[in-house]
């Protein structure tokens, strides 16, 4: 039950998070991208954000037809894909992304949500801490680490660590995640007593 609500929580981060703006497609390498084909990836990002998936998932595979170098439409992709529970596809299309800019942190994360779906905790982890190397404020990332270090490693130190940048990071605002740090300090502090 724990695991369902914190993939779902997950999910939800992704969905206002993830999406990259189309100054930002994220290529390893200069392309050249029409006005249309920024309208096209706007209206994608906008339906994503309302969770229109089928009219999302539309716009990018067009831009991903059109541009494959970028990892943006990559990406996006694979995060409505994660979302639809299609993860042999959300993995295809987040290898793609990782393919044209393996720097990606959007990327990595959702690579780690695969991985932790899959079982694969050491490698969820590893591509977590990635993301946040190459963008130590990217607090979705922050909170799958947290997420992990609290529900599979069971090392509460550093889940609060994490669970903290979230917050600091997200604007505060999940009162869910404050009552949790709540908790979750008053028991370390009460289990070294």
């Amino acid at each position: 039950m724990y695991y369902t609500k914190s993939l779902t929580i997950i999910l939800l981060l992704l969905a206002t998070g993830c999406s990259t703006s189309p100054s930002n497609l994220n290529s390893k390498e200069s392309i050249n991208i029409s006005n249309a084909e920024i309208s096209l990836y706007r209206e994608a990002i906008t339906a994503l954000g309302n969770n229109h998936l089928d009219k999302a998932k539309t716009g990018f595979l067009k831009m991903s037809e059109a541009k494959p170098g970028l990892a943006g439409p990559w990406a996006n992709l694979a995060l409505i894909y994660i979302k639809q529970q299609q993860y042999k596809k959300a993995d295809n299309a987040v290898k793609r992304a990782l393919e044209n800019n393996p720097e990606m942190p959007q990327a990595l994360n959702l690579a780690g949500v695969i991985a932790e779906q899959e079982g694969r905790i050491a490698d969820a982890r590893e591509l977590y801490e990635k993301a946040l190397t190459n963008k130590p404020d990217y607090a979705i990332a922050h909170y799958n680490l947290a997420l992990l270090f609290d529900v599979y490693l069971q090392n509460i130190s550093k889940a609060l660590l994490h669970y903290q940048q979230y917050m600091i990071f997200s604007g505060g605002n999940d009162k869910n995640t404050a009552l949790w740090i709540k908790e979750l300090t008053f028991n370390l502090e009460n289990s070294d007593s």
